[in-house]
């Protein structure tokens, strides 16, 4: 199976957020975000990009996502064997993520890289602000990229991937959040020329990032915990 940018980006994608379901009743794909701040995402890029790359090859048709309020999840479930073979080929395995690596075809490669990075970080990554605490009036205008990952083994290879490709990345040190069962691996890009890089030759296509870094780029600085909807008005306002 030939491999390109796209679907590495699904791969990506997949790893970040989606997730392969097998015993021996049925055979399950899952793939979603959180409804609030993700639909969007998902409708404009996540899905298109799924239907060229899989649906349409496999079943032809397109895929159906579905809101789920109670739990603010917008995603699709797919029950068929035919999906996971698919994953399978590609090197991705069912089940727990806690040891789950970038397959080898995609280190490999600089632009397989690139497109696997971005589908990543969009879904498992985050962009925040922290403020400049030595300042007379500390604002939120230090940007950090992150990303946080249950698998010490994709950690690694994200690290010493980011580091080929000419990033000074960082580590912190594993940490349990209140609800998490395993110690999460988390990666920063601090430096803002390494961000600056980032967003010109990986970049985010989801916009719950995307509006973080362009509210930042309109005011210098970034109000924390804002809405997709609050970041919307704040750069209609500025333009």
């Amino acid at each position: 199976m030939k491999i390109d940018g796209d679907m590495a980006e699904l791969i990506g994608i997949h790893i970040g957020d989606g997730c392969i379901s097998c015993n021996n009743r049925y055979k399950e794909y899952y793939l979603g975000g959180d409804l609030t701040e993700e639909k969007e995402y998902h409708d404009n890029w996540v899905a298109p990009l799924f239907n060229k790359k899989v649906m349409i090859p496999l079943y032809g048709k397109t895929v159906n996502y579905k809101e789920h309020p109670k739990v603010g999840i917008y995603g699709f479930h797919i029950f068929n064997e035919k999906i996971v073979n698919f994953y399978k080929k590609l090197g991705i395995k069912s089940g727990s993520k806690i040891n789950i690596e970038i397959p080898k075809y995609i280190l490999k490669d600089e632009n397989l890289s690139k497109r696997f990075l971005r589908g990543l970080f969009d879904t498992d990554g985050n962009i925040y602000f922290n403020k400049n605490r030595s300042a007379k009036n500390p604002i939120n205008n230090r940007p950090i990229i992150s990303l946080g990952t249950v698998s010490k083994n994709l950690s690694d290879q994200v690290f010493d991937l980011l580091i080929k490709l000419g990033y000074n990345p960082g580590r912190r040190k594993p940490y349990k959040g209140k609800r998490d069962k395993n110690f999460v691996h988390r990666i920063t890009i601090y430096r803002i020329n390494d961000i600056k890089k980032f967003i010109d030759e990986i970049g985010f296509k989801n916009s719950k990032h995307q509006t973080k870094w362009l509210v930042f780029k309109k005011l210098s600085y970034c109000i924390p915990h804002t809405t997709l909807n609050q970041r919307y008005e704040i750069l209609r306002e500025v333009l």
